[in-house]
């Protein structure tokens, strides 16, 4: 984050963001997407955007992360074809980044996203995905995830499990199994082998 962002170019953003949250609020998903702003300001943790009025965070938002974007889009999935075709033109979601549920609760971060793919039943509210996650189908099924559940960069999340309220996944971790609220799994740790021996000093 900059330490002092231009106000020319929020007011610039403000009005570049427009017709995205018009259609948003025509669509009925303003309160919605407006926890996912409040959410992704809070995981962000930047003084200078908590000082900002709700609907200039969107703007900024909007602008400077595709991440959020693709979250924005995957709000609108009610409004007409030509509608969303037209918003996905106007503002680019990210190329690197899968996102698809029945259903996405109020307020999902996603920190970075490059490589992320999710494909989930349903995804509760108040998580946090980071990047180069896998959340997806087996042969079964795909994941549940409850509210404010997070998932590590590198974690592979799969089948028709359910990580529960509160639930954290490492990173690196697999995981194939149901995960109780509250519980954290973890990969395991790096460990030290023994060095290998220079060839120099292998026995004649």
């Amino acid at each position: 984050m900059a330490a002092r962002r231009n106000r020319t170019q929020l007011a610039l953003a403000r009005i570049w963001a427009y017709p995205l949250w018009y259609a948003i609020s025509r669509s009925g998903a303003r309160g919605t997407v407006t926890a996912d702003v409040a959410w992704w300001i809070e995981c962000i943790a930047d003084a200078e955007l908590n000082e900002l009025d709700r609907y200039t965070q969107f703007a900024y938002l909007s602008g400077a992360l595709t991440e959020f974007r693709t979250l924005a889009h995957f709000r609108l999935r009610s409004c007409p074809l030509v509608v969303r075709t037209v918003l996905r033109m106007l503002y680019r979601p990210s190329a690197n980044l899968i996102l698809e549920a029945d259903r996405i609760g109020p307020a999902l971060f996603i920190q970075h996203g490059l490589g992320t793919i999710v494909t989930a039943e349903s995804i509760g509210s108040r998580c946090w995905i980071n990047q180069q996650v896998t959340v997806g189908h087996d042969a079964v099924g795909r994941p549940t995830l409850g509210d404010g559940v997070r998932i590590g960069a590198g974690a592979v999340v799969l089948g028709p499990i359910t990580l529960h309220d509160g639930a954290t996944v490492g990173a690196n971790a697999t995981v194939v199994h149901d995960v109780p609220a509250g519980t954290t799994v973890v990969s395991p740790l790096a460990t030290t082998l023994e060095p290998r021996r220079a060839v120099d000093d292998e026995p004649a």
